[in-house]
């Protein structure tokens, strides 16, 4: 089926309006996070009974989306809603209703390999085009062939939501998974924030000494810096391994900086003054200001140790879940919950019903068990 095209607000609308009468519309989403300092939607992909579009969202103002994406009588089909429910509700604020996550379902039903082009494949014998899964949709124009991949996307989501839905259902996993679609039009995004300490986390700067550290603290604020101001990401400047190098010997590198792998005549030209100023601030500043540890108590070092120990029980637990049921261990219980659970580690189900995102389905179906199994988990100490 062919598509339509949306860059101009009168088509947007024009659009909007037909799809109000639908039962379900198919959505997905492109960004250009790998090519931008701050990710922005680029494309809205759109597919229902007769209408598959494109939306230049960098050209159409998509606030009046709201309208379908907050119908509860409208379903909205995604592929991994987790990520599209971000980039929308990032790109204007939006609340969601009624969605059907097709890969959550294909994990439910214990389907490993649940990536769009693989389900596609395997049910409908269509080879989809992945060639421009990193592609910069923020640039224009965009190639036919890059818009031919972006309606793919949308295109079979509804036909593979119908099969998921018939297994679901004749597996009774209708209501838990209900629960969980809901969770995810819950989902908030958090916009990324600078961590003016996150030189620290690389893993040779241990290896530095304190000069060494001060220069990499410098290179590492002036390399975001620099990053924000060509709107591009900061690893696209120069690369944590090369800063790292910078900083072994500064004084060596700001005297030869063209040298060092990675330093091109255009990283040079474009970047060297102010890595060259970075450099002599970090050897004028000589020390930095590591943040101290925190020294934990034996009480703490206690509680931590029975936290991992319920941990790895739960999880072990889970993965013999999964077996029984046929489904992926990660849809049995997410990992952020079951960490809750060890860390509140509640004697009563009404104490496990009281942690927050601890759905009622999972309660009815694990509720026992996971007291249980802390209970005979506590014995050990």
């Amino acid at each position: 089926m062919p598509y339509t095209f949306v860059d101009t607000q009168t088509s947007f609308e024009q659009l909007i309006d037909k799809l109000r009468s639908k039962k379900y519309i198919s959505i997905d989403t492109e960004s250009n996070s790998l090519f931008a300092y701050r990710g922005r939607l680029c494309l809205l992909q759109l597919a229902a009974e007769n209408i598959h579009a494109i939306v230049d969202t960098l050209k159409v103002d998509i606030t009046s989306f709201e309208i379908l994406l907050v119908d509860k009588n409208i379903e909205k089909i995604f592929h991994s809603a987790e990520s599209d429910i971000k980039t929308l509700k990032l790109a204007f604020k939006t609340n969601i209703r009624n969605i059907f996550d097709v890969m959550l379902a294909a994990k439910y039903m214990g389907i490993r390999k649940c990536g769009l082009d693989t389900m596609v494949s395997e049910h409908f014998d269509v080879k989809l085009n992945k060639k421009f899964q990193k592609a910069n949709w923020g640039a224009r124009p965009l190639s036919n062939e890059m818009l031919d991949y972006a309606i793919n996307d949308v295109r079979y989501l509804k036909k593979l939501k119908d099969i998921f839905h018939s297994k679901l259902k004749r597996n009774d996993f209708l209501n838990e998974i209900t629960e969980e679609f809901v969770k995810l039009t819950k989902l908030e995004p958090q916009e990324s924030k600078f961590d003016r300490n996150g030189y620290l986390s690389y893993g040779m700067s241990r290896n530095l000494n304190m000069l060494s550290l001060a220069v990499l603290k410098e290179l590492y604020s002036a390399r975001e810096k620099a990053a924000a101001k060509l709107d591009v990401p900061s690893f696209k400047i120069i690369s944590e391994d090369l800063m790292i190098r910078l900083s072994k010997n500064p004084n060596h590198a700001l005297a030869n900086l063209t040298e060092y792998k990675g330093i091109t005549r255009y990283v040079d030209n474009m970047h060297g003054a102010w890595i060259k100023d970075a450099i002599k601030r970090g050897l004028k500043e000589k020390i930095v200001s590591i943040p101290k540890k925190v020294i934990l108590s034996k009480e703490k070092i206690e509680y931590f140790q029975k936290v991992k120990e319920r941990i790895k029980k739960l999880k072990r637990w889970r993965i013999e879940t999964a077996k029984k049921r046929n489904m992926l261990s990660e849809v049995i219980i997410e990992g952020e919950i079951l960490e809750k659970i060890a860390c509140r580690n509640p004697k009563t189900e009404e104490e496990l019903m009281k942690i927050n995102g601890f759905l009622p389905a999972k309660l009815n179906l694990y509720g026992k068990e996971i007291i249980h199994v802390i209970s005979a988990e506590e014995k050990l100490f």
